[in-house]
């Protein structure tokens, strides 16, 4: 990959549109403009729009809106061209082949983001940050990554990091002066400092659960007894036949999941097999896997018939699911049936259990709406005051604060233990070394080749 050749490539999804758009980067942008305009010497302010028709070795392209943004005011930070053009798949083809003859290079997956990266536009976190904020489905999940491009989370770690080297820098001093009894970094401070930091660092690393969880979606488990309607209401909720419903006991023996799309973000739905005494090895694999995830859920909304249940066997399964977890939320189903009082009901069946049930219809889609409201709330709960907090949404970065938390606990049996400075430096250099990994203070090109390449084309 050659970073001073000019690059191109479509910007926006393949397929029949109004309006596509073609995006270059490079030194010659305006020379590949002039080629195609057939005109000699093209020019353009930065930050200035022109129309322009465009021609290749055939004739007319297309007659377009260009872009151009001079280097370094730009997202790579080299010239930029973006060009606006109608959205069929043989313009596009045309205009970019005549890129190419002109002298441009297709560009590799991630190669603008990259350029970005290492030309001091964004560091390593911001730019992944880009792929998450492309690949937002939801409020939360755009909230974050948009918090992480503006540099939230790389501010903090900077700030963590520049701490760090600060008494880096210290203790190394103190080596110099090796034959001297010198201690230029006070170690009480030292202490503190570290502490305070590794407290700082396990939050970050901690909060990596829900932010996994906001951008992929919240699990949540459909449990119950056989023909509870669990499958119904699995179904009712996506507003697609997803599960098989059937009268027979024991339809469902493995898990089928599905995304349900709510106002603010994502819960992933989990149907599984009945709750009960199994009659068979193959439906007892079945409720095993259903009690594993279970445990791995965000929450379990346990289904029961409404209109006709026993109080015995409700108050054993949620017994059973308080083992396994500490958030189960009761769903009465059936109501549809001619269930009689449901207030009185609902008031017998908290007062023996202790759970306030929801009371719907799955088969008539009664109440749909307000359980959908119920489940949103429920888990926005745990979602107050985001905007003020860095959530770690990426696994790499997760990593990496936890092996820094991990060098952190090192340095602090150090400095209770009377390390020498050489070896307190090591393990501050580490820890370091970990932060700066997450903003790409580092020189590695396989761990920057296996972030870029996994984004889209053009970006």
């Amino acid at each position: 990959m050659n970073m001073s050749d000019t690059i191109v490539a479509r910007a926006t999804p393949a397929g029949i549109g109004a309006l596509a758009i073609v995006r270059l980067s490079g030194p010659i942008v305006l020379n590949v403009l002039s080629q195609l305009n057939r005109k000699n010497g093209f020019e353009m302010d930065s930050h200035t729009v022109r129309f322009a028709r465009l021609y290749d070795t055939l004739g007319l392209i297309d007659e377009t809106v260009v872009s151009y943004f001079k280097g370094p005011r730009s997202f790579t930070g080299d010239d930029i061209l973006e060009i606006s053009t109608h959205g069929s798949d043989y313009i596009v083809s045309r205009l970019i082949n005549a890129c190419v003859l002109f002298g441009c290079r297709l560009a590799e997956p991630g190669e603008f983001t990259q350029r970005a990266f290492l030309n001091g536009k964004i560091d390593l976190a911001q730019a992944e940050a880009v792929a998450d904020l492309i690949a937002a489905e939801h409020r939360y999940a755009h909230d974050m990554a948009l918090n992480q491009l503006r540099g939230g989370f790389s501010g903090d770690i900077s700030l963590l990091r520049e701490r760090l080297l600060n008494f880096t820098a210290l203790i190394e001093l103190e080596l110099d002066f090796g034959e001297e009894d010198v201690e230029f970094a006070s170690r009480s401070e030292l202490r503190n400092l570290v502490t305070s930091i590794k407290q700082r660092v396990d939050e970050m690393g901690d909060s990596f659960a829900l932010g996994n969880a906001l951008k992929r979606g919240f699990t949540l488990v459909l449990a119950g007894r056989p023909n509870a309607g669990k499958s119904t209401l699995f179904n009712s909720l996506l507003n697609e036949d997803k599960a098989i419903v059937s009268d027979l006991a024991g339809t469902t023996r493995d898990a089928i999941e599905d995304n349900l799309n709510l106002s603010d973000f994502v819960v992933r739905l989990v149907d599984t097999a009945g709750i009960r005494e199994a009659t068979d090895a193959i439906e007892r694999e079945g409720i095993n896997r259903t009690f594993k995830h279970i445990e791995a859920s965000g929450a379990t909304l346990y289904i029961f018939d409404a209109s006709e249940f026993d109080f015995e066997e409700l108050f054993d399964d949620l017994q059973k699911l308080q083992a396994k977890t500490n958030r189960v939320w009761v769903v009465a189903n059936k109501m549809d049936l001619n269930v009689s009082d449901l207030d009185l009901l609902s008031t017998n069946i908290q007062a023996k259990t202790g759970y306030l049930p929801l009371f719907v219809s799955a088969k008539d889609k009664t109440q749909l709406n307000e359980l959908k409201a119920e489940i949103s709330n429920r888990f926005k709960q745990d979602l107050s005051d985001l905007t003020d907090q860095t959530v770690v949404t990426n696994v790499r970065h997760a990593n990496a604060l936890n092996a820094c938390s991990a060098e952190l606990e090192s340095l602090l049996y150090g400095i209770d233990n009377g390390l020498t400075g050489d070896l307190l430096s090591f393990h501050l250099r580490s820890a370091i070394s970990y932060l700066a990994a997450i903003t790409g203070k580092i020189d590695n090109e396989e761990v920057l080749g296996t972030i870029f390449s996994k984004f889209c084309i053009g970006k």
